[in-house]
């Protein structure tokens, strides 16, 4: 069977749907537990250090990443299996070294910069955190190459471990009453190293070469090529970094504090929890070694079609939770949270709007990967310039919201222009029956719900329940409007095409 069939897809696409569901339940349960059990402080503060994360993710960067996804199913696909290999051993050692090099500079200068931050206090917490970043990204890495491989099964597994052991550390220093920032660090580094564990073991018997086989590297000229690409996402992913709530957390802490990083991480983390599960980011270790292995032959007609049904389903889910946290914002925050928060709720159905328009963020992406315009790339991350000018502005002013503001606005604005450049093949084919159904369904949706709200007096839970079922009564009618065209549907039935196929057309995604 061929690596990237259709049969290997629909197999990754159902162990991808069963361990990431496992995966995000533990993490939204954890992160209730966490926000309940925490001090808002303390809180802020654990924000703050994996806001180092990105910082690192583009500081030692230099491209390796990228190279990795866009490369190794392209040497896989060509049977090329001892230079796909050599990749992963040489991407793994360069981003070990990097981070060591990274690590060991902002140790060696954390009382010059960390003062402007509030995080002075907090070197040796960051010293124990370090073990989390380090582990990290040699996770990615093993992540990438097993999705290459399409072994979703160990790749999303291992960050099913991952979130699992963090909700019972969680649960069990919130039942002792010690959740603390640093019962919080150990326990992620205890999952961390756990499910590393698991991965490497994964990828060492499933993808290692046969015996008496071993790495080579590519031709000369196959390096330049590399090292091009690489080196215009190195530039790139500092560009990036500019663009990214982790790094507005700096900002946030500079200008106001660290507890109001932790409102402001507190609402942005839930919106990455929805986008997260959407299905570009759920299925993107699925989408990504297909998308790349598409032929250039097939390309004009195949790439418009998977842009288009990944933007119609990630439509599908963002839609309905954003209209539906414009109007119960408050009582999610006061019935999950315990009220935690509360007063800047208005920030969730904020963020969660930038998650609708940032649905575009992945199929632009990979369209650009697959006509490798890292130039093009390169060149949008000028709207980080557009993002740290709107911080400097509008959080003196607006505070947690100025924030979200120059961030989204700024974000958006970098993908329309890199969608731009990939017009001709990033077709949104669809896209005024897909938007005039949106608004139709969940404008309605809003204005029956605002009505209700406005005229009963209950609990809110009673609210949210009540909007729940409507909401889950409109997405069944929502399913069935022009927001899937044709092809989604066409697609969708030739994949999923077994038992699930009856699913699929009770609630309306395939005919």
């Amino acid at each position: 069977m061929h690596l990237y069939s259709s049969k290997r897809a629909r197999r990754s696409l159902f162990d991808t749907a069963f361990y990431r569901t496992i995966s995000q339940a533990a993490t939204m349960l954890g992160y209730v537990v966490m926000v309940r059990g925490m001090t808002e402080q303390a809180f802020g503060v654990f924000n703050l250090l994996y806001a180092v994360v990105p910082v690192m993710s583009a500081l030692a960067s230099f491209g390796v990443d990228n190279v990795l996804q866009r490369y190794q199913p392209e040497y896989i696909a060509s049977r090329q299996y001892t230079t796909a290999a050599w990749l992963v051993r040489f991407i793994s050692r360069a981003r070990l070294g990097a981070n060591l090099v990274v690590l060991t500079f902002v140790l060696a200068a954390w009382h010059m910069i960390m003062p402007t931050f509030k995080l002075d206090p907090y070197r040796a917490e960051f010293l124990a955190f370090s073990g989390i970043t380090l582990l990290f990204f040699q996770i990615r890495v093993l992540d990438v190459s097993l999705a290459s491989h399409m072994l979703h099964k160990y790749s999303v597994g291992g960050y099913a471990i991952l979130a699992v052991i963090k909700l019972v550390g969680y649960v069990f220093f919130t039942l002792t009453h010690r959740l603390t920032l640093q019962t919080a660090i150990a326990t992620d580094t205890v999952a961390s190293a756990l499910a590393f564990a698991f991965m490497y073991l994964a990828h060492r018997r499933f993808c290692e070469l046969p015996p008496g086989t071993f790495p080579e590297p590519p031709s000369r000229e196959e390096k330049k090529r590399l090292l091009r690409y690489g080196l215009f996402y190195n530039f790139n992913d500092v560009g990036t970094l500019a663009l990214s709530s982790g790094v507005a957390n700096f900002f946030v802490a500079a200008f106001m504090d660290t507890a109001r990083v932790g409102t402001f991480s507190f609402y942005t983390r839930l919106s990455g929890m929805v986008d997260k599960a959407l299905p570009t980011s759920l299925f993107q270790n699925v989408i990504r070694p297909v998308f790349f292995a598409t032929p250039r032959a097939d390309a004009p007609v195949k790439i418009p079609k998977y842009f288009t049904l990944l933007i119609n389903m990630s439509l599908l889910l963002t839609a309905p939770i954003t209209a539906y946290a414009a109007i119960y914002h408050r009582e999610i925050v006061d019935v999950v949270f315990g009220g935690k928060f509360r007063e800047d709720s208005l920030l969730l159905p904020m963020v969660l709007a930038f998650v609708t328009i940032k649905i575009v963020s992945t199929p632009v992406a990979l369209a650009a990967q697959y006509e490798e315009k890292a130039l093009t790339v390169l060149l949008s991350k000028v709207f980080g310039l557009v993002s740290l000018a709107g911080m400097f502005l509008l959080i003196p002013i607006l505070g947690v919201y100025g924030a979200a503001l120059a961030t989204g606005g700024s974000d958006f604005l970098k993908e329309l222009f890199i969608w731009w450049s990939t017009r001709r093949t990033a077709r949104w084919t669809n896209f005024g029956p897909a938007m005039a159904s949106t608004a139709v369904c969940w404008g309605g949706f809003y204005v029956a719900c605002s009505v209700l709200k406005s005229h009963l007096t209950v609990a809110p839970l009673v609210h949210l329940v009540i909007g729940a079922a409507l909401c889950l009564a409109v997405a069944a009618v929502y399913a069935r409007t022009p927001v899937l065209c044709a092809s989604d549907r066409a697609i969708l039935g030739s994949v999923l095409k077994g038992k699930e196929s009856r699913w699929l057309k009770l609630v309306g995604l395939v005919t």
